[in-house]
Protein backbone atom coordinates (compact mmCIF):
# COMPACT_ATOMS: atom_id res chain seq x y z
CA UNK A 1 0.00 0.00 0.00
CA UNK A 2 1.02 3.55 -0.96
CA UNK A 3 1.66 5.47 2.25
CA UNK A 4 2.38 9.06 2.61
CA UNK A 5 4.26 10.30 5.86
CA UNK A 6 2.93 12.21 8.29
CA UNK A 7 -0.21 10.42 8.24
CA UNK A 8 -0.86 10.93 4.65
CA UNK A 9 0.34 15.44 5.20
CA UNK A 10 4.02 14.50 4.06
CA UNK A 11 6.11 14.56 1.72
CA UNK A 12 7.85 11.51 1.69
CA UNK A 13 5.68 8.64 -0.72
CA UNK A 14 6.87 4.96 0.92
CA UNK A 15 6.29 2.05 -1.71
CA UNK A 16 6.98 -1.52 -1.09
CA UNK A 17 9.84 -2.45 -4.41
CA UNK A 18 10.68 -5.99 -4.64
CA UNK A 19 14.66 -6.93 -6.56
CA UNK A 20 15.02 -10.41 -8.52
CA UNK A 21 16.69 -12.08 -11.15
CA UNK A 22 15.75 -11.22 -14.33
CA UNK A 23 14.93 -14.36 -16.24
CA UNK A 24 18.30 -16.58 -17.14
CA UNK A 25 20.14 -13.02 -16.81
CA UNK A 26 23.41 -12.65 -14.58
CA UNK A 27 21.87 -11.27 -11.41
CA UNK A 28 25.21 -10.12 -10.82
CA UNK A 29 24.55 -7.46 -13.70
CA UNK A 30 20.51 -7.16 -14.32
CA UNK A 31 17.62 -7.20 -12.17
CA UNK A 32 13.99 -7.12 -12.05
CA UNK A 33 12.03 -4.14 -9.79
CA UNK A 34 8.81 -4.50 -9.34
CA UNK A 35 5.66 -3.59 -6.76
CA UNK A 36 3.19 -5.73 -6.19
CA UNK A 37 0.41 -3.01 -4.48
CA UNK A 38 -2.53 -2.44 -6.59
CA UNK A 39 -1.89 1.60 -6.16
CA UNK A 40 1.68 1.66 -7.39
CA UNK A 41 2.37 -1.70 -9.17
CA UNK A 42 4.66 -2.04 -11.76
CA UNK A 43 7.40 -4.42 -12.87
CA UNK A 44 10.54 -3.05 -15.22
CA UNK A 45 14.88 -4.00 -15.04
CA UNK A 46 17.20 -2.36 -14.17
CA UNK A 47 18.48 -1.28 -17.61
CA UNK A 48 19.27 2.13 -19.24
CA UNK A 49 15.62 2.01 -20.80
CA UNK A 50 14.25 0.02 -17.13
CA UNK A 51 15.67 2.67 -15.29
CA UNK A 52 13.92 5.79 -17.78
CA UNK A 53 10.20 3.48 -16.87
CA UNK A 54 11.35 3.62 -13.12
CA UNK A 55 11.80 7.22 -13.11
CA UNK A 56 8.57 8.16 -15.15
CA UNK A 57 6.56 5.62 -13.08
CA UNK A 58 8.04 7.25 -9.39
CA UNK A 59 7.60 10.49 -10.77
CA UNK A 60 3.93 9.71 -11.75
CA UNK A 61 2.86 7.97 -8.52
CA UNK A 62 4.29 11.01 -6.38
CA UNK A 63 2.15 13.44 -8.57
CA UNK A 64 -0.76 11.06 -7.64
CA UNK A 65 -0.12 10.30 -4.02
CA UNK A 66 1.43 13.38 -2.78
CA UNK A 67 1.15 16.96 -5.00
CA UNK A 68 -2.27 15.69 -6.06
CA UNK A 69 -4.03 14.84 -2.76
Amino acid sequence: MAKISKDGKGKTLYIEISLYPCGQADPSKILTISCPDKETQFKTTLSDEGLKKFKDMMLHFYNQHVLNK
